[in-house]
């Protein structure tokens, strides 16, 4: 049976590690805490509260999990700032592939990356002009794991139930629309 490990079982892992469950997957799924591992106890994989920014913490961790063919670097920073993002982004990835060197790697990255706003298409072949320090530094964790074979998936912002930000601020009326930035919006429900 392949085995994966989740390391960030949040909104997108969460569902992951389900949908890989379902397809015979043994399935290791990590999240921030130990709080938000217990809100998951009811699933039927092991869900445990690491810390993927600190190196001892996944060795150890990786002890429990054993071997693993697969590792989901999906966690959230939930809008940090560029120590939060160097810390769980890079440290993370770095973390997740000298302590799982074997195993096959996916980084969900972000759209972010790119800073077109003249209102052209962009693939994964434009160009990245990363324009703040946090994107700058998922770039950095993308060229890490593109280095160690692994895969990068850039994400537009996701939204779904409980996920809906921008659509509250328009029922709310407090939706902002700046006339001289003529922009699409990328979202993915």
């Amino acid at each position: 049976m392949p085995r994966i490990l989740i390391a960030g079982c949040g909104y997108v892992g969460e569902a992951a590690a389900d949908l890989f469950h379902a397809a015979g997957w043994a399935v290791e799924a990590w999240t921030r805490s130990t709080e938000s591992a217990a809100s998951l106890a009811a699933k039927p994989y092991p869900v445990r509260g690491v810390d993927i920014s600190k190196c001892a913490e996944v060795a150890q961790s990786a002890l429990a999990a054993a071997e693993v063919d697969a590792v989901i670097h999906c966690a959230s920073s939930r809008g940090g700032d560029a120590g939060i993002y160097r810390q769980l982004y890079l440290n993370g990835a770095r973390n997740l592939l000298d302590i799982f060197p074997k195993s096959k790697t996916l980084f969900t990255s972000s759209t972010s990356v790119y800073a077109q706003r003249d209102g052209a298409w962009v693939t994964e072949e434009s160009e990245t002009k990363p324009t703040r320090d946090t994107s700058r530094i998922l770039l950095e964790a993308e060229a890490l794991v593109l280095d160690h074979g692994g895969i990068v998936a850039r994400l537009a912002g996701i939204y779904g139930s409980g996920r809906s930000a921008l659509l509250t601020k328009f029922l709310e009326g407090k939706a902002i629309i700046d006339p001289e930035n003529d922009r699409f919006v990328n979202q993915v429900h």
